[in-house]
């Protein structure tokens, strides 16, 4: 029986087969001009379609299915949230994505930053030494960022370039534009890049609910023992910098002026003033973290892209919609 063609990554020097080749531009040639379809559709039809395709999914994903159901029970213990709304409530914050690309969306357009919110990040990046931003995929984490740029807030990701360098640039076509920029892991200096952001008194993106290839160590976080990243902790540790958790969340009950509500922004500081030097204070400080997430996340589950991906392993679960 013949072996598996190895995989190549080009993130880590290798080089594609021709076969390997041929398959990924087909892949690219078939998101850009679904890209380039779903642009053409009015706002509204495009979320429809994006629901629909999410209907689609649970319908014929039935392994899938069960493992978001799985964690939905594990983490709510039998709540009325089904696993159906789980998939539909994501294939919306696609759609969400997607009008991102649109140069005339802004992004306050259909979310806000809570007045409490932007109080605590001011005062946090006002103390200098840059602010360790920990955010969760739940609900539009993408137009989260950009609406924190236009807001007037400094900020900076840290990103996992794609596979496939041509779709690193479509995600840059939906960050650069606003202001939003990317620091992507693997990448010469990025350490470094990291240290400066911070040492200008600036803010520094981490997504951290879905497990990496980086450094982690084990946390509880809705309902099941998952890998959670190092680094945000330490770094922040090691230059002191504030820490704040910032994520989206449901609806206000304040209808905006168009008879709609939309998801609000949530920022929150994570106490770091009594913890010392010695080497308990990063693990006191992660779980301070997973705690503050574990809690974002239960009030808004069905919105929580972490619900498809298998706890304590690397995401597989990527696409078009997440890079990092």
């Amino acid at each position: 029986m013949a072996s598996e063609e190895p995989v190549a990554d080009v993130r880590e020097g290798g080089t594609w087969t021709p076969r390997q080749r041929r398959k990924n531009d087909a892949v690219y040639l078939l998101v850009r001009a679904l890209l380039a379809f779903a642009l053409l559709l009015p706002r509204r039809a495009l979320r429809a379609v994006c629901r629909a395709l999410g209907f689609v999914a649970y319908v014929v994903l039935p392994r899938t299915r069960r493992a978001v159901a799985a964690r939905l029970e594990a983490g709510l213990n039998h709540s009325n949230v089904r696993a159906q709304t789980v998939f539909t409530t994501v294939a919306e914050m696609l759609a969400d994505t997607l009008d991102l690309l649109r140069p005339d969306e802004r992004a306050g357009a259909r979310l806000s930053l809570d007045p409490a919110s932007r109080r605590v990040f001011a005062e946090a990046l006002a103390e200098g030494r840059g602010v360790v931003f920990v955010a969760a995929h739940l609900g539009p984490w993408e137009r989260m960022a950009a609406l924190l740029v236009e807001e007037g807030f400094p900020v900076a990701t840290v990103a996992r370039e794609s596979y496939d360098p041509r779709f690193t640039e479509l995600y840059e076509r939906l960050r650069r534009p606003r202001g939003v920029r990317s620091l992507y892991r693997g990448r010469p200096g990025v350490a470094l890049s990291i240290t400066r952001e911070l040492a200008k008194g600036r803010a520094v993106g981490f997504l951290v609910d879905i497990p990496a290839r980086v450094p982690s160590a084990t946390r509880r976080l809705f309902g099941a023992e998952v890998l959670v990243p190092i680094g945000p902790a330490r770094i922040a540790l090691a230059r002191r910098a504030a820490v704040v958790v910032g994520t989206c969340a449901p609806a206000a009950s304040t209808p905006s002026a168009s008879g709609s509500s939309h998801p609000i922004v949530r920022i929150s500081r994570v106490l770091l003033e009594d913890l010392g030097p010695d080497s308990c204070a990063e693990d006191v400080l992660m779980t301070r973290i997973a705690a503050e997430l574990e809690r974002r996340i239960a009030a808004w589950p069905e919105a929580w892209l972490g619900s498809f991906v298998p706890p304590g392993r690397p995401a597989a679960l990527r696409g078009a919609l997440d890079p990092h």
